[in-house]
């Protein structure tokens, strides 16, 4: 099992809007959106609109039902600045109809309630969006009970709101903001459109207390200090509320603390857009015990038309609240379980006009032991860093969504007070795999991108569905009783994908985009049986943006 700190990266920069150079993503946006003043008021405003289409068969890769996943969902983001002689400032960022799906959807006079008995007099389409549930009187503690189904939709989400002051010895900012600036290993602002393949969606924010400054500046003249955010050495503190709990009691709060420092320089000698970046962040709580630290950095440049990067995190600690849960399955003692997880990326691409060739290197950590006297070693990718289109954006998914629904279901009914069975569900995150992907782009055109890439992963530590397993134990050794999300054998091997993508933008302000994925599946979704079927997916959005 595993158990994530949310580090908050150092990348936070004071202006809390501009875009990195990251060798792994796209930069789209190219630059910040225009700054326009009325008065001593400024305003920045930003604006996109994504309509996508999705259509994955089979989604189950071991079974004769959910054989095909087919939605039309879209969502608009909106949001800006608004501030005072660009010293004072108030930011938002709203998604509206964020995941809801075309049409008129659910059952009339059901939850969710469809706006017309018949669907051939349909006038109207709902706030309805997918997710996973049980079928209708199937056995909720079966795995295979339960499938994408429609639930309701928020029709707003409120991402960002938070205010900034920028004073003479640094920036302070509170309120509601990203957990980190750009496309992190272990948290993403969920910004842009800069995934290689895929998209992001709603990003990682946190109710946070912030201070960065600027300290190498602080002792030069008044008129030779450097305030630009985007060069130099950053120093940053932060502290985050998240999650308050009862508000009459205190030890069921859980509270973090981070300090970062971060340098850029976009030229240093032959080097270009130089970033180093170095942050440490406790998280405790006192009900269970947590004490949790994560350490990490990340390093990129330019030399000439060579770039590269690599991203680490590193989650230690203890914790009593995954061994507490998992005790009202197996009557072992609760005792504080060591957190031991390490993820990590690299990335080197060469730039042409014309093409540029890319390779990726990701490891997340696994657990092949879900008992709680064992460490707690898996480690789990950001949810919107993408890491392919169809492997685990889908096919782990699915898999691991049924099994979490079935043993979240499972401590309920024996009265569990937190459920670490809830974080089984990947929600198409990169997780306990090793992965290598190369790719090529090809670019025929100023306003044509052709993208292609081969995704090969394997895991760490046999995959497995830590609940079932531990359900299943029948006695002092469970490497005989282990099983993977679908009841079969834990394997190692998750596949091959192929992935393709192309685009063609418009006026700079529009963007259609068709993706395909082809997955040869490996051992590590096989049923018990040995049987896995192959599988495809086709995407395709439209996105207007401002």
């Amino acid at each position: 099992m595993r158990i994530e700190a949310a580090a908050a990266l150092a990348s936070l920069l004071l202006a809390g809007n501009a875009f990195a150079i990251e060798p792994w993503a796209d930069a789209d946006p190219e630059k910040l959106p225009e700054r326009h003043e009325i008065g001593g008021i400024g305003v920045t405003a930003d604006a996109e609109y994504r309509a996508q289409f999705i259509y994955v068969d089979p989604l189950s890769l071991t079974t004769e039902d959910q054989t095909r996943f087919n939605v039309m969902e879209h969502r608009l983001r909106i949001g800006g600045t608004i501030d005072y002689a660009e010293k004072v400032k108030l930011t938002t960022s709203l998604d509206l109809l964020d995941g809801v799906l075309f049409g008129d959807n659910g059952a009339f006079g059901g939850t969710p309630a469809a706006d017309s008995g018949l669907k051939v007099t349909i006038r109207s389409p709902n706030n309805t969006k997918a997710c996973v549930l049980a079928r209708p009187g199937a056995d909720p503690l079966d795995p295979n009970s339960y499938g994408w189904g429609l639930c309701e939709a928020s029709p707003v989400k409120v991402r960002r709101l938070f205010a900034q002051v920028n004073t003479p010895v640094g920036a302070l900012r509170i309120g509601r903001q990203p957990m980190s600036f750009g496309m992190g290993i272990q948290n993403t602002d969920g910004d842009g459109r800069r995934n290689r393949f895929g998209v992001a969606y709603t990003g990682d924010s946190v109710d946070r207390i912030l201070f960065a400054t600027k300290p190498l500046e602080a002792a030069k003249p008044k008129d030779a200090r450097n305030t630009d955010e985007n060069q130099g050495l950053l120093l940053i503190g932060m502290f985050d509320r998240i999650s308050n709990g009862n508000p009459v009691v205190i030890t069921d709060d859980v509270n973090q603390g981070a300090v970062a420092l971060r340098f850029i320089e976009p030229i240093a000698g032959r080097l270009r857009d130089l970033e180093l970046l170095l942050f440490y962040a406790h998280r405790w709580n006192k009900s269970y015990e947590t004490r949790v630290n994560t350490l990490g950095g990340r390093a990129a440049f330019k030399l000439s038309r060579f770039h590269a990067g690599v991203d680490m995190v590193a989650n230690l600690g203890t914790t009593k609240e995954v061994a507490a849960a998992y005790s009202l399955i197996t009557n072992d003692p609760v005792v504080p379980q060591q957190i031991a997880q390490l993820g990590a990326r690299a990335v080197a691409r060469w730039d042409e006009p014309r093409f540029s060739a890319y390779v990726e290197f990701d490891y997340a950590s696994g657990d092949s032991d879900p008992q709680s006297g064992t460490p707690l070693s898996q480690f789990r990718f950001a949810e919107d860093t993408n890491v392919g289109l169809l492997m685990f954006e889908h096919a782990l998914y699915f898999q691991s969504a049924r099994a979490s629904s079935a043993a979240v279901e499972i401590t309920r009914r024996l009265g569990a007070d937190t459920f670490p069975a809830e974080r089984i569900n990947t929600r198409g995150s990169f997780t306990d795999a090793i992965a290598i992907f190369p790719q090529l782009d090809v670019r025929p055109h100023e306003s044509v991108l052709l993208r292609g890439g081969v995704l090969v992963a394997w895991a760490p530590a046999p995959v497995l569905d830590p609940v079932q397993s531990l359900t299943r134990r029948d006695g002092q050794n469970i490497g005989d009783d282990l099983v993977n999300f679908v009841g079969g054998k834990p394997g190692n091997f998750y596949g091959v994908e192929l992935d393709a993508r192309a685009q063609w933008r418009f006026l700079d302000h529009f963007a259609l985009d068709v993706e395909a994925a082809v997955l040869f599946a490996g051992d590590a979704f096989q049923d018990v049986n040995g049987r896995v079927s192959r599988s495809m997916l086709v995407q395709g959005r439209t996105t207007a943006f401002f």
